[in-house]
């Protein structure tokens, strides 16, 4: 089975806002996004499709039938005040995560006679660090992504000197050294009917900021943030620890389905539990 996957990207804006709650209740729910004006994001809209390998072909789907479908589907967005130009969303919250069921089942009808391939999931883009990703059912999985700065030292306990100095090399230095970590969370679950979110974003940030950002932000790992201070804070060990701290806050709001954790553009590493 081969998984391809096809960009589409385009610009539009829109406005969070539920007509039966008060301009207060409003702007407590949705913050800044309740602007009359709407706001505006550069979208990027990526179509996994599956399937087998033409005989003839060489290929699961000739790549510009992807295109023409993706444009069609996306042309109903594009350059759009969603809200008051999309009817699937005057009355309903046009969230990241609705944007993506509503580009799934679209492009799933548009797919639905081809025999030959179908959708394995679509993820969409808000920006850099917030998307949502939809396969079949009314599922999303939502992620929002965090950056902190802190150094660390890579050196076990359970090890000689020499043996440290010959795993890790210079990431074994006395002083340690530091990395820019970009930390993503995601969450899943049914957005709710009637706020169009799996989860509040504004609560989602404090908590990860209260329990992760605030604490291991400008820090030494090793010397500042428990357990580091026995345990090797390896980015493995990082992301479990991660995930642990978040976990009891997390799991009773939402489905906490894993971290992600960037060490550096090469190198990043995920934790889910099993």
């Amino acid at each position: 089975m081969i998984y391809a996957t096809r960009v589409k990207e385009f610009e539009a804006s829109h406005r969070y806002y539920l007509p039966d709650l008060s301009e207060t209740e409003n702007l407590k729910l949705f913050g800044k996004c309740v602007s009359p004006y709407g706001h505006g994001h550069n979208y990027r809209c990526e179509l996994t499709l599956r399937g087998e390998i033409n005989a003839r072909s060489g290929m699961v789907i000739n790549i510009k039938d992807v295109d023409d479908v993706m444009a069609k589907v996306v042309k109903n967005l594009d350059h759009k005040f969603i809200n008051a130009q999309v009817h699937e969303f005057t009355e309903r919250v046009p969230t990241t995560e609705n944007l993506t069921l509503y580009l799934r089942d679209k492009l799933e009808q548009a797919f639905i006679d081809n025999d030959d391939v179908a959708i394995a999931n679509v993820k969409l883009y808000e920006e850099k660090y917030l998307f949502a990703e939809a396969g079949m059912g009314s599922n999303v999985s939502l992620t929002r992504g965090y950056v902190f700065s802190a150094a660390h030292r890579l050196h076990s306990n359970a090890m000689s000197d020499e043996e440290n100095n010959s795993v890790f090399g210079k990431c074994n230095n006395p002083y340690g050294h530091g990395h820019n970590y970009e930390l993503e969370v995601t969450v899943g679950g049914v957005p709710d009917e009637r706020t169009g979110m799996i989860i509040d974003l504004a609560k989602l940030d404090h908590i990860v900021n209260e329990e992760i950002v605030d604490k291991f932000d400008h820090k030494h790992l090793n010397e500042e943030v428990e357990p580091f201070d026995e345990l090797n804070p390896t980015s493995e060990n990082v992301a479990k620890v991660i995930y642990e701290r978040l976990a009891p806050r997390l799991s009773d709001l939402v489905k906490f389905e894993k971290v992600l954790l960037r060490e550096t553009p090469r190198s990043f590493f995920e934790y889910r539990p099993e």
